[in-house]
């Protein structure tokens, strides 16, 4: 699924530009914005080695300052032809890993003079990429300007001062860098949770920037909600990651020296699951401490927990799997179901279990229980979810109002999450491995976002806390309607286009974001197998779904009272 996801990506990156930009010095007032849609690249395909030119003997300051710009699309050596550019005393200095600005070069005006030694690049970014490889959208699009100082050096001009981080065209950019998943745990350990960031595709340097970052531990937004094998302080011991024959040579210090095999065979997964994306790296050879580690066992987890191929939906008082044109009642809990008159429902992994709406509030029903039960009663109440614990989470429209999250027993505790500049609460999903909880936001100003917030579970995995939401940004929808998790990484949000008609937008966690057209009338969206076929339900009861080209949809139903949300399979 992964190695799909990533050749599609790849056709897009060769196809067409695309519109992202980022700072570190990104302004933290103003209106939040939009960046366009990332293509990614892998380093197993189509990379795109850039050899750009070092200085020339009597270039003026602007013509230096535009080779070093244009010298940092390429990674290569640490960077060593972007260097070339700047003065003796100050190439060691400048940190290109801080950050990526990437602009639209043609929009790019040229260079102003501040003084006879120093110029300013004025760039207007929309998105950026922080040190540790975090893409995020900027939350202004007002011009920065950047400054760059200069020295006569052996007669020639060179930068003395500049910003850390480089500035990169928006064309350049997905042939430059690429995206990467790095794999944590649930706190159980039941499942692996992907963090995807973006390294430059460098073939010398990726996996010692994949295994640095794998051992700082997840992004911000995910820190409290997922669990790592690598104890804090794990580090590597000679500084990078040598690659040789298809084996990765990670050589850990001795913190995780007294790590028992089950966390071994953790560490290993982690680092495999990371690594083994790119082109180069097959095995993991694992030292600490100077030892060498059986670490090639697995631990079990599960990795992008699938659904069944078929929907299940509801229709003439049966409850099931859609077979050909007939729907088969789920075994244990199909007629409970049913006999609920459902609006809206979410089923286990597993099929055991299932979150109901009705027009009385939302149910627990349960194959082990004999009747339902009714967790929440509030008005306004949403298409519900349930986690991998088997535990039914609603929420009520209004913004504001927190989460109940209910065993099968009926015994219910409140969360709330603080999502920002919220109106409403449209939809929301926890994610198959119950790590993170998505939601389809109606902002102050009227635009819907999607934003993600990690999953906190105390020492019994019960969920104690909702974490600090991350805003992913405005849709471009007129207004969003539902969502659904398609993958261990992305979301698809349906809702009516600007143009007209409806649209489907898929944002990948941390990246790339595409835009299809949606069947007509859609109201409900899922998740289907494989994970690029999505389930519609439009608002006359048919059922479409989409072809493998995602721009023509087939009818597979007609007279579907709802589509329901899998969270695993059957």
């Amino acid at each position: 699924m992964r190695l799909r996801r990533r050749i599609v990506a790849v056709v897009a990156a060769v196809l067409a530009a695309s519109v992202l930009a980022g700072c570190a010095t990104i302004p933290r007032t103003g209106p939040v914005t939009r960046g366009g849609p990332i293509s990614a690249q892998d380093d197993s395909f189509g990379q795109i080695d850039y050899h750009p030119s070092g200085p020339v003997a009597g270039e003026a300051q602007d013509q230096v300052l535009r080779g070093f710009i244009d010298a940092a699309v390429s990674p290569e050596n640490g960077y060593q032809i972007a260097r070339e550019f700047l003065a003796d005393s100050f190439k060691s200095q400048w940190n290109p890993d801080a950050s990526v600005t990437v602009d639209q070069e043609a929009q790019r005006d040229d260079p102003s003079r501040v003084n006879s030694t120093q110029l300013a690049l004025d760039v207007t970014p929309v998105a950026f990429v922080d040190q540790a490889g975090n893409y995020s959208a900027a939350n202004s699009q007002a011009p920065v300007p950047l400054g760059y100082s200069f020295v006569k050096q052996g007669g020639q001009w060179r930068i003395s001062k500049a910003p850390d981080g480089i500035v990169m065209d928006a064309a350049r950019f997905p042939s430059v860098f690429s995206p990467h998943a790095l794999y944590f745990y649930s706190p159980d350990f039941h499942y692996l949770v992907p963090d995807e960031r973006w390294f430059p595709s460098s073939r010398t340097s990726i996996a010692t920037r994949i295994v640095k970052a794998l051992l700082d531990g997840p992004s911000a937004w995910l820190q409290d909600a997922v669990a790592t094998a690598f104890p804090k302080g794990t580090q590597l011991t000679s500084g990078s990651v040598v690659v040789q024959n298809g084996a990765a040579q990670v050589a850990l210090n001795s913190v995780a020296g007294g790590a028992d095999q089950s966390t071994l065979d953790r560490m290993g997964e982690q680092l495999s699951e990371s690594l083994t994306t790119t082109a180069s790296v097959s095995t993991i050879a694992l030292t600490i401490g100077g030892v060498v580690q059986d670490a090639s066992g697995t631990s079990g987890a599960q990795h992008d927990p699938t659904v069944n191929a078929s929907p299940i939906v509801y229709q003439d008082g049966k409850f099931g799997y859609l077979t050909g044109k007939d729907v088969v009642d789920l075994d244990g809990i199909g007629a409970k179901v049913a006999a609920l008159h459902p609006r809206a429902v979410t089923v286990s992994s597993g099929a055991s279990a299932a979150a109901v709406l009705t027009s009385g509030g939302v149910y627990a029903v349960a194959d082990s229980a004999d009747d339902p039960v009714r967790v929440d009663k509030r008005a306004g109440l949403l298409a519900p979810s349930i986690d991998s614990r088997g535990i039914v989470w609603s929420a009520v429209s209004a913004a504001g109002q927190p989460f109940a999250v209910s065993a099968a027993d009926g015994t219910t505790t409140t969360l709330t999450a603080a999502w920002p500049d919220a109106r409403a609460l449209v939809a929301f999903a926890i994610s198959r491995d119950g790590s993170r909880l998505a939601a389809l936001v109606r902002t102050t100003d009227g635009q819907s976002h999607l934003m993600v917030a990690g999953i906190v579970r105390d020492a019994d995995g019960h969920a104690s806390r909702i974490g600090e939401p991350l805003d992913l940004g405005n849709l471009g929808l007129s207004e969003g309607l539902a969502l659904a998790w398609t993958d261990e990484l992305s979301i698809a949000v349906l809702g009516t286009s600007p143009q007209g008609g409806t649209e489907i937008v898929t944002q990948e966690l941390g990246g790339t974001v595409t835009t299809t057209p949606g069947p007509p009338n859609g109201v409900a969206i899922a998740g289907g197998n494989p994970s690029s076929q999505d389930w519609v339900l439009d608002s006359g009861g048919t059922l479409s779904f989409a072809t493998p080209a995602g721009n023509a949809w087939q009818t597979a139903l007609t007279g579907v009272g709802l589509l329901a949300t899998q969270q695993g399979r059957g």
